[in-house]
């Protein structure tokens, strides 16, 4: 009785303090609810006038290049983001631009896809043919569009997911590196195992009905991920337990540095406190380093299973999550569904709550949407390597038949395109 007495007049305290100062917060408040929806709107008429193409790659079947190769092409790309001003940012609206790189599987065969702003059409062009020489691009219309607009239908049933990470950004995922694709020489071809292989050959197996859309949605990432990733770093280094200085003793710590006395012993003090890492331990360590030492993106990755209701095949769902396992390290990072975004849903109000979420997913993988509303999902960074070990077009390791090729080398690339 007491603690709910006490309760209420706590509570109403708060309201009467609130009501009395409602001239100071009020605004404030208000102003950030009109910023927030003045900025969507800014973003929103910016990117409408927009203008995109599709880019399809095709490479021959002899080409011998590691995802090496891939990671070059990112680092070009990554020079599109730059900081926006006040004026730029709140009036004009521009965000920094964004790429969708996309694996699709049908009965028509494997194909590699661009989705790009036509303003950086000719860089992605000349950035593929710097690495691929003999490679086929060219615009095709939006597959996407082949199928109704909205679904599911009656004819065709969808099941889909986005993948986020297993652990905090700076934990890398294997990449090229660790399946050896770099460090085998291009005689040794065969002998290479290249990640991509087992997704490549499931998507050459689907039939007339069958379909799977792939998407990788990219922006330059600032580096602030690098600075939380440093951070992990030094917390994994000293493995200390937050606690409280009290501050007198900061007083004197602070009164030690500024006459130098003590250091010597503070800096050994900090050696001391230093554990002693197992093998384990430090492989951990060096390859956070590593990872965050280059440069990263924005990322998120959005895929989609569809088929006409008389061939939908479940058993796809797995196989295609199955394979993505293979980018995991129990002592690293990797992918898993994102249950938020997964098309499933529990026995409550069941086939309504599906119906919903397929709809969104299958809308945000046709806008290419992932980093702004209406579809805005949860995204990560991965860096360069990463993402070049998840998204390349394969050489000939990769054997399968239904995948688009170019069965003969063309001519160079025209001598005008930029570099």
């Amino acid at each position: 009785m007491a603690d709910t007495l006490y309760s209420n007049q706590i509570g109403g305290g708060v309201f009467q303090f609130l009501y009395a100062t409602w001239f100071i917060w009020l605004p404030v408040a208000l102003f950030f609810i009109f910023r927030e929806i003045w900025l969507n709107f800014a973003r929103l008429r910016f990117m409408s006038g927009l203008t995109w193409v599709l880019l399809e790659v095709k490479v021959p079947r002899e080409v011998a290049k590691s995802p090496k190769a891939m990671e070059s092409i990112f680092a070009g790309i990554h020079g599109s983001g730059k900081s926006w001003d006040l004026i730029e940012t709140y009036w004009k609206g521009i965000v920094n631009p964004w790429f969708s790189f996309e694996i699709v599987g049908d009965e028509t065969g494997v194909h590699f896809y661009i989705w790009t702003q036509e303003f950086f059409r000719r860089m992605i062009e000349a950035q593929i043919y710097a690495q691929y020489p003999a490679s086929e691009i060219s615009i095709r219309e939006d597959y996407t569009k082949n199928l109704p607009t909205v679904l599911p239908d009656k004819d065709w049933n969808l099941w889909g997911t986005e993948f986020i990470l297993t652990k905090p950004d700076a934990y890398p995922i294997r990449t090229y590196e660790d399946f050896t694709l770099e460090k085998i020489s291009l005689k040794e071809e065969e002998s290479k195992i290249d990640p991509l292989s087992a997704l490549v050959e499931f998507l050459g197996t689907l039939s007339a009905g069958e379909k799977i859309w792939m998407q990788f949605v990219i922006r330059p990432a600032d580096d602030s991920w690098k600075v939380e990733g440093e951070k992990l770093v030094g917390k994994l280094v000293g493995r200390e337990a937050k606690s409280h200085t009290p501050f007198l003793f900061k007083m004197v710590h602070s009164v030690n540095d500024f006459i130098g006395a003590g250091s010597g012993s503070e800096i050994k003090a900090k050696e001391s406190k230093l554990p002693s890492l197992t093998p384990g331990e430090k492989m951990v360590l060096e390859a956070i380093e590593e990872n965050i030492s280059k440069i990263g993106f924005e990322t998120g990755i959005r895929w989609i299973y569809l088929a006409k209701r008389d061939k939908f095949n479940f058993l796809a769902i797995p196989a295609i999550i199955g394979i993505f396992k293979q980018f995991a390290s129990p002592a690293m990072n990797g992918f898993k569904p994102n249950k938020s975004a997964t098309t499933s849903a529990g026995y409550l109000l069941r086939e309504k709550i599906e119906l919903q979420k397929k709809s969104r997913i299958f809308n945000a993988y046709r806008l290419r949407s992932f980093f702004y509303p209406p579809y805005e999902s949860k995204h990560f960074v991965l860096n360069s390597s990463e993402l070049a070990t998840i998204y390349h077009f394969p050489g000939t390791v990769v054997g399968a038949p239904g995948m688009a090729r170019i069965e003969a080398k063309k001519g160079a690339p025209p001598s005008n395109l930029p570099i």
